[in-house]
């Protein structure tokens, strides 16, 4: 496993779960697949990414007229249950957090549950947990 730099990273962290039609396979996918990830995340912006660990991913994300550019470096990569990466943007300071996307099956169901960790202030957690939670629902959308 690749190592966090705790260093770099903010004291504060939120989390989103949600429950999804869905195997965890295809939940992971979304999260790993070039295409997936353009489409729901980048919202068809460009995304590029290298999902095994110490591989590097960038993407834009569009918001209000504006493209931010995200990226960062795969630290754990177990399919199809753990999904942990750091996140780097202007939304967390340029500073390195790390988000970690846990997928329990539940039958015909999955329990996805997102961490963001390491963010610099309260205000930021917040901001990002209402921005995951869009995307969260954004990726509902794309799976039904």
């Amino acid at each position: 496993m690749t190592e966090r730099n705790e260093k770099a990273m903010g004291p504060f962290s939120t989390s989103v779960p949600r429950t999804y039609e869905a195997s965890a396979e295809r939940m992971f996918d979304a999260w790993v697949n070039p295409a997936s990830v353009k489409a729901w995340l980048a919202d068809g912006q460009n995304a590029s990414v290298d999902p095994r660990v110490d591989g590097l991913f960038y993407i834009e994300m569009p918001w209000q007229e504006r493209i931010y550019p995200h990226y960062g470096r795969y630290l754990r990569v177990e399919r199809p249950r753990l999904l942990e990466f750091t996140w780097v943007s202007e939304g967390t300071q340029g500073k390195e957090s790390v988000v970690t996307i846990e997928l329990t099956s539940r039958g015909k169901q999955t329990e996805l549950r997102l961490t963001h960790e390491g963010l610099p202030t309260e205000a930021l957690a917040e901001d990002h947990r209402g921005g995951w939670s869009q995307f969260l629902e954004s990726l509902i959308k794309r799976l039904v």
